[in-house]
Formats: C-alpha cells, structure tokens, sequence
C-alpha cells in the first residue's frame, strides 16, 4: 500500500466520569515526567518521541488514527477471522 505511515503511539487514559480536577493533576503529572531527564533519555535510546497534550488533542489523534485505519482496513478489504 502505497503511502502508508504506521506509528506506535501511547495515551494515559482514566475511567469515564473522572473528576475534571483529576484528569488535569493527572494530564500535569505526565507532562512534567516527560520533561524528567529519565524521560528523554529513554526516548533518546528508545527513538522515541514523547510528547504531552492535553487530554482533548489525545482526543481527537485518537479519532484521526481511528478513522484512518477503518480507512485502511474497509479499502484492503480485511476481515475478522
């Protein structure tokens, strides 16, 4: 397939309902732990690009990544066996 660009990528997710005020601790947690010299030494090692965002840009990557792979899936003609 012709173009076709496949990324790993990871989202910190927590239940539905969570209380705002805890999603932003959470959401601050991890970007401050991104910047922890660890963090960038790992996604050295690793080729890693790590990047925090805000919980509504996971959002709509994750229905950009969705809607591109039923793309994808529906066009190749792929089926669950």
């Amino acid at each position: 397939m012709s173009g076709c660009v496949a990324e790993s990528w990871y989202g910190l997710y927590a239940p539905a309902n969570t209380p705002a005020e805890i999603i932003d601790r959470l959401n601050k947690s991890a970007a401050k732990a991104v910047q922890a010299e660890a963090f960038k030494k790992l996604g050295v090692n690793e080729g890693l690009v790590m990047v925090a965002q805000p919980p509504a840009e996971l959002d709509r990557y994750f229905a950009g990544e969705k809607a591109r792979w039923r793309r994808v899936i529906q066009d190749a003609g792929i089926k669950a066996e």
